[in-house]
């Protein structure tokens, strides 16, 4: 018995070093330059045609290990997205935390490392943790601007700058202009790090209590907008409002605090537009090894005998 056990122990161990050893060469690769968010949006604009795909994903928090594992777990799985060659993809969407700790340089250059690694270009909205300690400045430099619209087939695309709620009136009348440019497009999307309603209502985040949130949704319902991605809460929810498809995808990377069943695993999103119409799909990631024995395998037997022993509450 004990010999088995050895024999479980060392196998258990050898997967694990093996599903960490991608990110020691990502560490270990040299800092790359890599488009900013306008020179990807000024190459979009000769894109042609009705029928194209886009991915979506959030928070993959560069500069912690955890974090840094599943992202790159995840890049490599997206790379393999267009491996039956039906439909174009033409970009992927970061919803913002590309950085995990005050947006510190060394993680928006490991952020660039994770891009250059991706088949197609990346454009990143700035987060709350981008944000933090002048971390705007690098996100500048090295991702360019955090508010801008791009155009790209038959549709148009929207990224406000909403690290934080409540925006300004400057902001508000950004984006209504930017609405308004997008009626001549057959769809329009937003992509923003910070929902303007939380869909998961055991939520510490309660965006819909302030006055912004339904000026906001009242906006994108107006002007038909298609779907609105957001990350910021690490889960995948979503839910039709006023006409208007809300998601929450941040599950790009960074540890999910709430249960599975609850949409707290890791994964990105496949966007494909045909013509007139726009559908997705969700890619489900398992994380990779040694993050699911360290943590992944343990939350989800916390959930577990947190549902048997207080069920709503109650022992039992």
């Amino acid at each position: 018995m004990k010999r088995f056990l050895l024999i479980i122990a060392v196998v258990i161990i050898i997967l694990c070093l093996n599903s960490l050893s991608p990110l020691v060469w990502l560490y270990m690769k040299k800092d790359v330059t890599q488009s900013t968010n306008d020179e990807i949006a000024a190459e979009l604009k000769a894109n042609t045609g009705d029928y194209f795909g886009f991915m979506v994903a959030g928070d993959n928090h560069a500069g912690f290990p955890f974090d840094d594992s599943a992202f790159l777990k995840m890049i490599r799985l997206m790379n393999r997205e267009y491996r039956f060659k039906k439909l174009p993809i033409d970009f992927v969407a970061n919803l913002g935390d590309v950085s995990f700790y005050s947006g510190r340089d060394a993680n928006y250059r490991l952020y660039n490392k994770f891009r250059s690694i991706l088949k197609w270009p990346m454009v990143s909205a700035m987060g709350n943790h981008d944000y933090q300690k002048g971390g705007w400045r690098t996100f500048k430099n090295l991702l360019g601007s955090q508010q801008f619209a791009f155009v790209d087939r038959n549709s148009y695309f929207i990224m406000p700058d909403l690290k934080i709620t409540d925006p300004t009136e400057e902001q508000f009348s950004w984006l209504e202009g930017e609405l308004k440019k997008s009626a001549a497009y057959k769809h329009r999307f937003i992509f923003m790090h910070k929902s303007p309603v939380s869909l998961y209502q055991q939520s510490w985040f309660r965006p819909e209590l302030s006055p912004w949130s339904y000026r906001f949704m009242k906006l994108c319902q107006n002007y038909k907008v298609d779907i609105v991605f957001a990350g910021h809460e690490h889960m995948f929810r979503t839910s039709t409002l006023g006409g208007v498809r809300y998601i929450i995808s941040g599950g790009g990377g960074m540890l999910s605090q709430i249960p599975a069943s609850d949409g707290g695993y890791l994964h990105y999103l496949v966007v494909r537009v045909y013509g007139d119409y726009v559908d997705y799909e969700i890619r489900e990631v398992f994380p990779p090894f040694w993050e699911f024995v360290t943590y992944y395998m343990w939350k989800e037997i916390f959930y577990g005998l947190k549902y048997i022993f207080f069920k709503d509450g109650l022992l039992l």
